[in-house]
């Protein structure tokens, strides 16, 4: 695991107010995200019946995915905890993949779609999500090989890709700090994945009792 050490004071100032600012962002995004989906979920309706052995398999593959999207993003978080803007993170899960907690997200998208019944919306979502955790990863980037000098990012980037998780063993790690507010933070936001499905049985609800119909059904 790369370390900053011996940085000026300002320097490490400017650093966590960049930080906030790009996690003021990210969360701003997240919205945006969840709000585009919306429509998408309004008007689609699932073309296999949710007690059809179609429908319950799909239903059994979101529980699947979200359950990975919690395991996922809180392993990343363990090793992450407060370190960000103090130390490049490449042990764990960051050295599978440069993005853990985003590739977390993918399945929980994933997975909220398979809630609804549909493995197309599920597609859709996940795609969606993509577009915008890769705009935010590309600034994050370039904010960290700034931050960490080009050659210790450079280095790290030339071993673990960005999105695709390599197939190797994990480096052991002798000791590490695990920030506790930061896990469990983390944690909550995984869990709320789980809130789609809340309303995937909410809809559904309202559409027998015929408040809503859905324009287009999806596989």
């Amino acid at each position: 695991m790369a370390t900053v050490s011996g940085e000026p004071a300002d320097k490490l100032s400017v650093s966590r107010s960049e930080l906030r600012v790009f996690q003021s962002r990210r969360r701003g995004m997240i919205a945006l995200l969840t709000l585009l989906s919306i429509p998408a979920i309004l008007v689609t309706g699932p073309l296999a019946p949710r007690a059809s052995l179609g429908g319950m398999a799909i239903f059994a593959l979101a529980l699947v995915c979200l359950s990975l999207a919690v395991l996922i993003r809180t392993w990343a978080s363990i090793y992450v905890g407060g370190r960000k803007g103090r130390e490049l993170v490449t042990a764990g899960p960051y050295s599978l993949v440069r993005n853990p907690l985003y590739v977390g997200s993918f399945f929980g998208s994933f997975g909220v779609g398979l809630g609804f019944g549909s493995v197309t919306l599920g597609l859709l979502l996940t795609v969606l999500s993509y577009l915008v955790f890769d705009w935010l990863v590309k600034r994050e980037e370039a904010r960290l090989r700034e931050e960490f000098t080009p050659a210790v990012f450079d280095a790290y980037t030339s071993r673990v890709h960005r999105w695709i998780p390599a197939m190797k063993a994990l480096p052991v790690v002798e000791r590490m700090e695990v920030d506790g507010a930061t896990v469990m933070r983390t944690l909550f936001q995984a869990l709320l994945f789980f809130a789609g499905l809340v309303l995937a049985y909410g809809l559904e609800l309202a559409r027998l009792q015929g408040w809503i119909a859905p324009l287009i059904r999806l596989p």
